[in-house]
């Protein structure tokens, strides 16, 4: 057998797949990633195409799970004995937590069991698998929908990666002229040495128009609402998403309520494949949702039917995080013309 090395997030795409078949589907999830016992998504199909060529689908019987690859039907295979499978991967996967890359043999058989060929999706693609569910008014067959995988397991994701697409622009107004910055990565203890000397940031663009183009397809005020969370990001203590938004659109001022149903939108934009470089017109219309693999063992659904609890999620789970100024370009002042500016820089994770 090949030796397959795979980081965390691979690892835990696989298990979502074996824990899906084995269970015949999963739990929604609220806002606080919590399993909601009123709402079970009864998994028909999954289709794993991770190199976005060749497909191998998994039709979910009542006890066995029948494998088809490029159309053709190549085995059936019992649930129990791919739960057993799954299980001490599982307990295998949780030891190697804290690790990076890794080889796991009781993944690796695992894949063999199911003939699954390949690790993890193309990062072309917006979804890492997609599923067929049973809905569950009609309980008629959904259409195909895609997923994107979370894991709890490990270091937290970057839900929104950092480069220099993703600087804003400001504009330094204040009396005289603001001088350079001693530490070049010191960003937020720049900003603060500004403000100190009297000087106030005021946005100015975003440098990749592409960007600011998809923003502003999803509301057109959304370029404005994000800078000026960003900028509060700057001055706070804080990373939580939560709570800087709070001190950016206080309660007390209007429309403070209607500006962070925004942000959230922007979140779970994100999630599904939103990307600076890259335009973006709206969700895809294969667009599902979420499958979140908890620490406890457990894979839940964030599906478009609660929607509202899986922007709710990304909200109270999201954070800032502050790249290496150096490497993408920002946080240091600069003149051009009669004006000074500075750029900041935007990246998210779990």
């Amino acid at each position: 057998m090949t030796t397959t090395s795979a980081n965390r997030g691979e690892w835990s795409e696989l298990y979502a797949i074996g824990y899906l078949i084995t269970r015949g589907g999963g739990y929604g999830a609220d806002e606080f990633t919590k399993l909601d016992p009123s709402i079970f998504y009864k998994v028909l199909q999954i289709v794993d195409n991770p190199s976005g060529q060749s497909e191998t689908i998994y039709k979910l019987h009542e006890r066995e799970v029948e494998v088809f690859q490029n159309g053709v039907a190549v085995i059936r295979i019992a649930k129990e004995e791919i739960a057993i499978k799954v299980t001490s991967f599982f307990e295998d996967l949780m030891v190697h937590a804290q690790a990076h890359a890794f080889s796991l043999t009781s993944g690796e058989e695992l894949m063999q069991l199911i003939h699954k060929d390949k690790m993890s999706a193309s990062s072309s693609l917006t979804a890492d698998l997609h599923l067929i569910l049973e809905d569950i008014e009609t309980k008629t067959e959904t259409p195909l929908k895609g997923f994107s995988i979370k894991s709890e397991i490990g270091s937290p994701a970057t839900i929104f990666n950092a480069s220099r697409s993703t600087n804003l622009t400001y504009k330094i107004s204040g009396k005289g002229n603001p001088k350079p910055f001693e530490k070049i990565n010191a960003v937020k203890a720049n900003i603060e040495t500004l403000v100190d000397n009297g000087f106030t940031l005021e946005f100015e663009k975003f440098d990749n128009p592409t960007f600011e183009k998809s923003l502003k397809n999803i509301d057109s005020n959304l370029p404005q609402y994000l800078a000026e969370v960003l900028l509060a990001y700057t001055h706070s203590t804080t990373t939580n998403m939560k709570k800087i938004c709070e001190i950016a659109f206080p309660k007390s001022k209007k429309d403070s309520e209607l500006k962070i149903q925004k942000i959230k939108k922007f979140l779970s934009a994100a999630s599904m494949g939103l990307k600076a470089a890259t335009e973006w017109s709206g969700y895809p219309e294969d667009f599902g949702g979420m499958l979140l693999v908890k620490k406890d063992g457990d894979v839940l659904f964030y599906y478009l039917y609660n929607m509202k609890k899986f922007e709710e999620y990304l909200f109270n789970h999201l954070r800032f995080e502050t790249p290496l100024a150096t490497r993408h370009g920002f946080g240091q002042v600069y003149k051009e013309g009669k004006d000074f500016y500075l750029k900041l820089n935007l990246q998210i994770r779990y």
